[in-house]
């Protein structure tokens, strides 16, 4: 698959890192001089301008590679966006995006670590582990961190999954985030799942699912559709770099994708 690279770092982009959203209204202007608006919801887009200096000559060579394969902005590649939680439907576990398996109940609007009620209490009923997982559209050779706030009355150990990596974590009956960071992976997958597993007849309360394209955790962002662009494009028709010294390039690298 197409694909922004990551950087050697394990991030999946160098900041600053400066995102927009633009939208497009369509104005109708009447015979009497009034005028009627009326939202272009298709024409709306995401835009990303990352300020990359310091790059390697091996990760300049794999954007330009990036560049050179899909003809500049002419072919679409899948883009992670780094700002947001890769995540669909992170806090509503029951919708399609997330796969449950069958002895697992969910039970929503629980308290959690912020003070509000958007928890959901996961409780596997069955003889064996089981959990809930999400599959994204990502590359498999990725460094991925997937993060989650947990808590049950009962010391469960519980086991966060990114791909072929695990982590058991042993709950207490006080909220705190779990975090496993999975090196890279095979680079044949085009695919990875996210979740975790409880052991037969656990139960724990869950909130703030995450999945970055990083090392580490950031900030918790709830999200809908979340932040793999499978239709981006380079926003220019020419990539411009500056060679600083013979492993040292700068650039400012413009991305641009239709909206969810």
């Amino acid at each position: 698959m197409l694909v922004f690279p990551q950087f050697v770092t394990g991030a999946s982009a160098l900041y600053p890192v400066l995102k927009r959203q633009k939208t497009r209204t369509v104005v109708n202007l009447m015979d009497d001089g009034s005028r009627e608006l009326f939202a272009d919801n298709d024409a709306a887009t995401v835009e990303w301008e990352i300020h990359a200096s310091g790059l390697t000559a091996a990760e300049w060579n794999s954007i330009e590679s990036l560049y050179e394969q899909t003809c500049g902005s002419w072919q679409t590649f899948t883009f992670l966006d780094p700002t947001d939680n890769l995540l669909s439907d992170s806090e509503l576990l029951s919708s399609t995006a997330w796969i449950t398996g069958p002895s697992v109940q969910l039970t929503p609007s629980v308290a959690d670590p912020l003070g509000t009620t958007r928890a959901t209490t996961v409780t596997n009923g069955g003889q064996a582990a089981a959990g809930i997982t999400q599959t994204l559209p990502v590359p498999g050779q990725f460094c991925y961190c997937i993060s989650a706030w947990v808590r049950s009355s009962a010391a469960t150990p519980i086991t966060l999954i990114a791909g072929a990596g695990t982590a058991v974590v042993q709950t207490s009956v006080m909220w705190s985030r779990a975090l496993l960071a999975a090196g890279a992976g095979s680079s044949a997958l085009s695919s990875v799942s996210f979740g975790l597993q409880l052991p037969a007849g656990g139960t724990a309360d869950v909130f703030g699912f995450q999945v970055e394209a990083q090392l580490a955790a950031s900030d918790y962002k709830m999200t809908g559709p979340g932040g793999v662009y499978s239709e981006a494009r380079f926003a220019t028709d020419q990539l411009i770099f500056t060679a600083q010294s013979t492993d040292v390039y700068d650039a400012i690298i413009r991305i641009e994708t239709p909206a969810h």
